[in-house]
């Protein structure tokens, strides 16, 4: 399964037209890619043949359509699992910290497993079901 590239629709102007050539050296790909991102709907100049324009606001529209499609989003409890590619709870135990970044295993598939944090949010805490807190407190007494 190839890479899916995440295009910065930042470099585009809203405000200018493109032609395949400067969209290519802008985003560095190739024409042929524009090609068939023309026939998965981006939009071109109407009446135009040679040479093929694209106004800026169209592109970008559709590269943050593009890539919004394959984002995930996670839950508060949730770890993003790079084996099964889906949100997953992480193994009890298993949780590291590096940064604003935590890493751990997947419950499912024991594969690893992480998620960035920004530095407002609070830390990633799995919460003890009240039947582990009550051993806990028994064998205390």
């Amino acid at each position: 399964m190839p890479a899916m590239t995440r295009f910065n629709p930042q470099i585009i102007s809203r405000h200018l037209s493109y032609t395949l050539p400067e969209i290519a050296a802008k985003l560095h790909m190739t024409k042929k890619s524009l090609y068939r991102w023309i026939d998965e709907g981006l939009p071109i100049v109407p009446g135009q043949r040679k040479p093929i324009l694209i106004h800026g606001d169209d592109l970008k529209t559709f590269i943050n359509a593009r890539n919004s499609r394959h984002k995930v989003k996670l839950k508060r409890h949730e770890f993003y699992c790079f084996r099964c590619r889906a949100p997953r709870q992480a193994k009890r135990g298993t949780i590291t910290k590096s940064g604003y970044t935590r890493s751990g295993e997947c419950s499912v598939c024991n594969g690893k497993m992480q998620r960035k944090f920004r530095p407002y949010q609070k830390d990633y805490h799995i919460s003890s079901s009240p039947v582990q807190m009550s051993t806990l407190f028994d064998n205390l007494t």
